[in-house]
């Protein structure tokens, strides 16, 4: 038996899932001129998670080059993270070991850097 289930497949034969998100649907709201871009990105939200996203209204009037800061609190394991770095320039993600240290989660798979 397959560990995951499409959401089609689970709509289809799971009554309380159907009407719940037939109440999803029909309780939230979008413009009346949404484009099919835009739509596409509410959708994507749905099947992508821990993800941070903007829509290019929220771009600065600078454009994309511009410096300024951004500000995120994220909650993680009921911890709110108040200090997060957001860099798309490197691959490395970096926490402090004290953030660490407060959530709760199966660290067997990490490996012991030089730096521990």
């Amino acid at each position: 038996m397959p560990a995951r289930i499409s959401l089609l497949g689970l709509l289809m034969h799971s009554e309380p899932y159907r009407k719940f998100l037939m109440k999803i649907l029909n309780e939230a709201h979008v413009a009346h001129d949404i484009s099919v871009e835009k739509f596409g990105e509410i959708i994507n939200n749905i099947t992508v998670s821990n993800y941070l996203t903007f829509f290019d209204e929220e771009m600065p009037v600078e454009g994309k080059g511009h410096n300024k800061a951004l500000q995120v609190f994220v909650k993680c394991m009921d911890h709110v993270v108040a200090k997060v770095l957001i860099d798309n320039g490197f691959s490395l993600n970096v926490m402090p070991k004290i953030m660490l240290d407060k959530l709760s989660f199966n660290a067997s798979y990490m490996s012991q850097g030089p730096w521990w």
